[in-house]
């Protein structure tokens, strides 16, 4: 509740994710008092209850996280009977405002016209995720895509975007000389605070700016504002793009992870 307090001066809208946030016990009282911001809330499905859904107050969008359709699906989240979970959850909250977001890992290319269908069937915002090298990601490089496949993807969901009556998002982009005046990034202005009470620049970011246990949000914030590293983000890269990145695709590690391990 502190830090939420902290943020109002901060931030206007709020992501609770996980792990599964519908499994913390606390998580509607959270929502309720969050009533000054939107609150967008990621999930796999796996625990909503319809009294849950039911219980949320009008500012929340629920956010369903899907790899895949069926056993695809089933496949990249190691849980069989997980997309089957994701549906009775959808259809849970089929009244609510809800998006979806699909990860572009090579098991989803041949299911991206499924993926649109399903997302116009439940009315929800559809948002196709580039999938960056860390993590998970990193140490499993045969689940990402190579230069061409980024290449075809990226090209079908502009024509689609065009062309089906879904409404398409994707924070896919490759650098070109049109980004010289900076990256039209989709984590500007964001930040990410870990269950230690880390804040970093994003969930998928190592550095960390300060802990809310040990000082006010709101002044780790200032602080963060202050540095070159978030005033370039800021400015979407525009003073540390190039044209000649190994991986076009991949603007994450090769320009905003790179640059934060010199200047944060």
């Amino acid at each position: 509740m502190r830090v939420m307090d902290e943020a109002r001066d901060c931030f206007d809208a709020i992501i609770f994710s996980g792990g599964e946030p519908f499994l913390h016990p606390d998580l509607i009282e959270l929502t309720h008092h969050a009533k000054d911001f939107v609150v967008f809330i990621t999930t796999a499905g796996y625990a909503m209850e319809r009294k849950q859904i039911q219980a949320l107050p009008g500012n929340v969008v629920l956010v369903f996280g899907l790899d895949g359709i069926g056993e695809v699906h089933d496949s990249y989240r190691g849980k069989a009977g997980a997309y089957k979970q994701l549906l009775h959850s959808m259809e849970l909250a089929q009244d609510r405002p809800k998006e979806i977001i699909a990860t572009l890992w090579k098991g989803v290319l041949p299911q991206i016209e499924e993926i649109i269908e399903l997302a116009e069937t439940h009315r929800a915002l559809l948002h196709f995720n580039a999938l960056i090298p860390v993590g998970r990601a990193k140490n499993n490089p045969a689940i990402m895509l190579c230069r061409e496949e980024h290449e075809a993807v990226l090209k079908k969901l502009n024509d689609l975007r065009v062309n089906r009556e879904a409404f398409l998002a994707t924070d896919l982009h490759k650098v070109t000389e049109n980004d010289l005046d900076g990256i039209d990034l989709f984590c500007k202005g964001r930040y990410s605070i870990n269950p230690s009470g880390d804040v970093r620049p994003c969930e998928f970011h190592y550095r960390v700016l300060g802990n809310i246990f040990n000082e006010p949000l709101n002044r780790i914030i200032e602080r963060a504002r202050q540095t070159d590293f978030i005033k370039s983000r800021e400015e979407g890269f525009k003073k540390q793009v190039r044209l000649d990145l190994k991986n076009p695709f991949d603007y994450h590690t090769e320009i905003c992870h790179a640059l934060a391990s010199t200047t944060l």
